[in-house]
């Protein structure tokens, strides 16, 4: 699946503090996302795929940074800077809250928590958000601390995550409700158990909140996972596919809105209080977007290489739009793709053509997802 080129490790580039414990127990290749080293692969990506489904497995994802926001207006900037009514979030709770510009592009999709009435966390994707963030709070005047805490994620997926969480950290895990979270002390270890993660399966997001511990956390998980068939991975762009869980500056980036990308949900454009393009967002929701994201299964024999490039998409040798990533299902047993069409043609049961280097494929548009939460 990779060839010989190699990526180099760099002090230029941070570790995360599991990195010691994804080489011990074989990270193959990396990636670089927010400055640090995020592995990307073990045993190839639909054997870790496979491994997922078959047991529970760690995910090193603390290249998702944090961004803590402080201070008597922590809830005012928090609002200034999603679309999303965060008045509706309480303490120990958690929600989807991405950052737009001023045209209602994204900045950023981070997941914030409200930690306390006065702090919030926005875990980051790929971007330097942290800049934005108090780029914003400097020029508007927010009376509030940002920085980046000293807390690193990381995922316990899959079906046998649950009973993996219990055996470690208690029965009550049991009773954790989606999307909320509980700070907890295990074994001097400080951290926040969330009940949310990177994929449509079971699964558990702990924040680390002492990089020294990292690897003993790690440890005590896989000690206790022996029977559970526990593995090591990684974020995996076929999970990502069946879920329609969208990756940021893969599938959308600064050129989309939300209503172009099925989040027009989390637009509340008649909450009272202001946000960072709400004016642009009112406008697009008037006129309706120009192009939409929108599956597409394609024929022909699985397909072999992932591809998260963006290709052309044709209909009657006219560009339509873009192919984004694509990968091949073994549980659906489809190749399977995002794709973003201008709006006309982005209609479930739509014939388009994915036009590769080597090739052109002929698919089927489809409505999103293919798979519902486990």
């Amino acid at each position: 699946m990779y060839n010989t080129s190699k990526l180099v490790f760099s002090p230029r580039v941070r570790k995360s503090p599991y990195f010691n414990s994804t080489i011990k127990y074989g990270a193959q290749a990396f990636s670089v996302y927010n400055h640090m080293y995020m592995p990307i692969s073990y045993e190839g990506t639909v054997k870790d795929y496979n491994n997922l489904l078959n047991g529970v497995q760690l995910w090193d994802v603390g290249v998702e940074r944090q961004v803590q926001i402080k201070g008597p207006d922590a809830e005012a900037l928090s609002q200034f800077l999603t679309p999303r009514n965060i008045k509706k979030c309480s303490n120990g709770q958690a929600m989807y809250a991405p950052f737009l510009d001023f045209k209602g592009g994204f900045i950023n999709d981070p997941v914030m928590l409200k930690i306390d009435e006065d702090c919030y966390w926005f875990s980051l994707a790929d971007g330097d958000a942290l800049l934005w963030v108090q780029g914003i709070a400097a020029g508007f005047k927010f009376d509030v601390d940002i920085h980046e805490p000293d807390v690193s994620p990381l995922q316990v997926q899959g079906p046998n995550s649950t009973k993996l969480m219990v055996r470690v950290f208690g029965d009550w895990v049991n009773d954790l409700g989606f999307y909320r979270f509980k700070e907890v002390v295990h074994e001097g270890i400080p951290m926040v158990i969330a009940r949310m993660g990177y994929s449509r399966e079971l699964c558990y997001e702990i924040f680390l909140q002492d990089q020294s511990k990292g690897d003993e956390l790690w440890e005590i998980l896989w000690l206790a996972g022996q029977d559970f068939n526990i593995s090591a991975g990684t974020p995996n762009v076929i999970l990502r596919l069946e879920g329609g869980i969208l990756s940021y500056l893969a599938d959308i980036d600064r050129t989309n809105n939300p209503y172009e990308v099925g989040l027009d949900w989390m637009v509340d454009l008649d909450q009272a209080d202001d946000f960072i393009g709400k004016e642009a967002l009112r406008e697009i929701s008037l006129k309706g977007p120009a192009k939409k994201l929108i599956g597409a299964e394609i024929q022909g024999d699985p397909i072999t290489l992932f591809n998260e490039e963006h290709l052309p998409v044709l209909i009657d040798r006219k560009k339509v739009g873009s192919m984004n990533a694509m990968a091949y299902s073994p549980r659906l047993n489809k190749n399977i793709c995002y794709t973003i069409l201008d709006i006309e043609h982005a209609n479930s049961g739509q014939e388009i053509i994915i036009s590769t280097p080597d090739s052109e494929l002929k698919a089927i548009t489809v409505d999103l997802p293919w798979l519902e939460r486990a």
